[in-house]
C-alpha cells in the first residue's frame, strides 16, 4: 500500500511524506521546502526507517530519526524529527 501526508509545520515549511508499506515500511520519501545540510541526511533518514513495523509508534520513529541527525551532525531547518514521524504515522493510517 501507499500513503501520503502533507503538512505545513510550525514556521510555515511544507513537509510531504510518501510511504510504501505493508505490515512494515518498505520505502519512505521525504520532500518539502525545508533545508538539510548535508543534503544526504534525508536519504539516510529514509533508509533508517525501512523495515520498521508500521505499528512501531511515533516515538520510536522519532528516536530513529533523531539518531540519524545526531550521528551525521546534520542541520535540519524548518522541520524536526517529531514532524517527520507524525506524518509517517498519518501516511500509513495509524493514529496514536
Amino acid at each position: 500500500m501507499q500513503g501520503v501526508s502533507t503538512e505545513k509545520v510550525v514556521g510555515g515549511k511544507l513537509l510531504r511524506v510518501k510511504v510504501d508499506f505493508d505490515s512494515k515500511i518498505n520505502q519512505v520519501r521525504i520532500t518539502g521546502d525545508f533545508f538539510a545540510h548535508p543534503e544526504d541526511v534525508i536519504e539516510k533518514i529514509e533508509n533508517s526507517l525501512s523495515g520498521l513495523s508500521v505499528n512501531a509508534g511515533e516515538e520510536e520513529m522519532r528516536h530513529k530519526i533523531e539518531n540519524v541527525i545526531t550521528k551525521t551532525g546534520a542541520d535540519v531547518v524548518g522541520i524536526d524529527a517529531a514532524s517527520i514521524a507524525r506524518n509517517i504515522m498519518k501516511a500509513v493510517g495509524v493514529s496514536q
